[in-house]
């Protein structure tokens, strides 16, 4: 008898915990794009990919395509395949890692990142 209580006392708490919300995680806020300031490349989408090996511990040379490091971004992603100027939400660079994308395996952007990434595209993904 005594082991059915602690069963039951245990099976109640690994309910209660296991119910648990966690509202106090705040989203992130994603700045607004200022529609007049052509985003640039090389300073602002660039660091996207480079910044602590976000993106380039996979996607360099010999590994992952696209080759994401400094020397080579723009010349891999300036691709039909990978960036969709006509209809921007498409494009690969963008959609794969966006936050709440789920074909992406490893590493995501921030909303601010993805944000950023879509403004560019839809600005016509320039090399500046």
């Amino acid at each position: 008898m005594k082991k059915l209580k602690i069963f039951f006392l245990l099976s109640l708490m690994m309910i209660g915990l296991g119910s648990c919300i966690y509202d106090w995680v705040a989203e992130e806020e994603v700045p607004p794009i200022d529609g007049g300031t052509e985003i640039s490349f090389s300073t602002q989408i660039l660091p996207i990919f480079n910044s602590g090996n976000n993106c380039t511990s996979c996607h360099k040379p010999g590994r992952t395509s696209p080759d994401l490091t400094v020397a080579n971004a723009y010349s891999q992603i300036n691709q039909s395949k990978y960036i969709n100027t006509a209809n921007p939400t498409e494009s690969l660079i963008y959609k794969v890692p966006a936050p709440n994308g789920t074909t992406h395996r490893h590493k995501t952007y921030t909303a601010s990142e993805a944000a950023l990434i879509l403004a560019w595209i839809q600005q016509g993904a320039k090399n500046n």
